[in-house]
């Protein structure tokens, strides 16, 4: 049986959608006896150095990432499986300010094809990309949209993530 890892957590750094600071996160997945746990915060790496740190001192392996919004898509889960992925992460969130509004960055999908390696994409929360596709348009929309990330970051490092988000229907 497979292990549980955490792949999409996010920290006080993620404002109104996270409420405990990085160190408390580790301490609580060691607790838990996590092996691994991704921090995923909003447009930023604001709390990356001080998960890893505490990570490290727990022995749990530290995967950092970050939900990011793509432009017209909704939300996207991005993670770094590798050094280039994360310097990947880095000039992907930079492009995001850089083509958003202040405190609303948005990527787009060319520029997440270009700086695709080393990074895992995953479909994301009920702002995420499959989820609004799915609301907006149905099935076909959702298969739609996640063929094209599938092709933007790669057949095998795009997933669907399954949530179980309390609200019937």
């Amino acid at each position: 049986m497979a292990e549980y890892v955490e792949l999409h957590c996010h920290s006080a750094f993620s404002l109104l959608d996270g409420a405990s600071p990085p160190e408390a996160l580790v301490s609580r997945a060691a607790a838990l006896g996590y092996r691994a746990l991704a921090l995923t915060d909003h447009g930023g790496l604001y709390g990356a150095v001080r998960f890893w740190q505490a990570a490290k001192e727990h022995g749990i392996r530290p995967i950092v990432g970050a939900e990011v919004a793509l432009d017209g898509l909704g939300h996207l889960t991005l993670l770094a499986e590798s050094r280039q992925g994360y310097a990947n992460l880095c000039r992907l969130l930079s492009a995001g300010q850089l083509a958003g509004q202040k405190g609303r960055p948005r990527l787009t999908l060319d520029a997440l094809a270009q700086h695709a390696g080393g990074l895992v994409g995953l479909s994301g929360c009920r702002q995420g990309v499959a989820a609004r596709a799915l609301q907006s348009g149905g099935e076909a929309q959702a298969l739609e949209v996640s063929v094209r990330l599938g092709e933007a970051l790669g057949r095998d490092h795009f997933w669907i993530e399954v949530q179980r988000h309390l609200r019937r229907g």
